[in-house]
C-alpha cells in the first residue's frame, strides 16, 4: 500500500472555533500558527518568517478576528502581546485528493474483533484516500478512552500500573507492549499493534494508541504528559514505539 503522493508541507489547516469550522490556506498563516505551539511574540513571528511588521501584523489581526488565535499581555513588557492558538485544531487537508491507496479488507469481518478494527482501518484509510488528515481528533478520541481505562484500573504503583496496561493491550488484542523505563520518560514498544495493522502509509498513524497512553499517563501523574510515536510499522519499523515524558 505506497502511498502516491507524498508531501512534505500542509497546504491547509482545519480549525473548530465559536463561530464554526474555518479553513486556513494562506502559507504565512499556516506558517505563523506552526510557531505557535507555545505563546509568541508578533516580535519573534516578525524574526522567523522574515515578514515585515505590518504583513505578520495584517494575518495576526485576520487570524484573532477568525477566533482561531488569541492573546496575552507580555508579563516583562506589558506593551507586548503573545500570541497563541485558541481554536481547537481539528486536523489537515493534503494539496490533492488522492494521497494513499486505500487497504485491502484483511480482518475476519465475522467476528466482532475483527469487525471494529476493519471499520477504523477502512474509515481511517477513506480519509487519507481523500487527502484529510484528523490524527488530532484521533489523539483525543484515545486520550479520552485512556482515563476511563485508568479510571478502572486498580494499580497504585507505576510498577502494578504497566502490568495492568501490558494486561490490557492483550485482552482486548492491542498488540504485544514491552516497556523502558528511565528518570524522566517511558519507552513502549508495540508489537503485533491492531491500529496500523498491514497499513504502509509511510507515517506514524496509531493516533488512538498515542491518545491512549497520553490519557492513561495524565491521570497518573496528575499532570499532562507527551506522547510522540516514533516508529511506526506504517512508515516499514518492526514496531511500533511511543515515547511518554513527564
Amino acid at each position: 500500500m505506497i502511498p502516491i503522493n507524498i508531501y512534505e508541507n500542509t497546504k491547509i489547516k482545519i480549525y473548530s472555533t465559536s463561530d464554526g469550522i474555518k479553513i486556513v490556506t494562506s502559507p504565512i498563516k499556516i506558517q505563523i500558527l506552526n510557531m505557535l505551539t507555545d505563546k509568541v511574540s508578533e516580535a519573534d513571528i516578525v524574526k522567523e518568517t522574515g515578514k515585515s511588521k505590518s504583513t505578520i501584523s495584517v494575518h495576526l489581526k485576520n487570524l484573532l478576528d477568525e477566533r482561531i488565535i488569541s492573546y496575552k499581555a507580555h508579563p516583562l513588557d506589558r506593551r507586548s502581546k503573545l500570541f497563541y492558538i485558541y481554536a481547537d485544531y481539528i486536523g489537515e487537508i493534503y494539496p490533492d485528493n488522492i494521497i494513499y491507496a486505500l487497504p485491502e479488507i484483511e480482518q475476519d469481518i465475522s467476528k466482532k474483533e475483527g469487525l471494529f478494527i476493519e471499520i477504523y482501518r477502512q474509515f481511517k484509510g477513506l480519509l487519507l484516500h481523500h487527502g484529510l488528515d484528523v490524527s488530532p481528533l484521533e489523539i483525543i478520541t484515545g486520550e479520552r478512552i485512556g482515563k476511563k481505562t485508568y479510571d478502572e484500573f486498580k494499580a497504585e504503583t507505576l510498577d502494578e500500573l504497566l502490568d495492568e496496561l501490558k494486561q490490557r493491550f492483550l485482552d482486548l488484542g492491542l498488540g504485544d507492549l514491552s516497556i523502558n523505563i528511565t528518570d524522566d520518560s517511558l519507552m513502549f514498544k508495540l508489537k503485533e499493534c491492531h491500529e496500523c495493522y498491514n497499513l504502509e502509509y509511510n507515517m506514524a498513524t496509531c493516533n488512538i494508541v498515542k491518545g491512549m497512553l497520553k490519557g492513561i499517563f495524565s491521570a497518573f501523574y496528575k499532570k499532562a504528559v507527551s506522547v510522540e510515536e516514533v516508529e511506526c510499522c506504517s512508515k516499514y519499523d518492526d514496531h511500533c514505539t511511543f515515547i511518554v515524558e513527564k
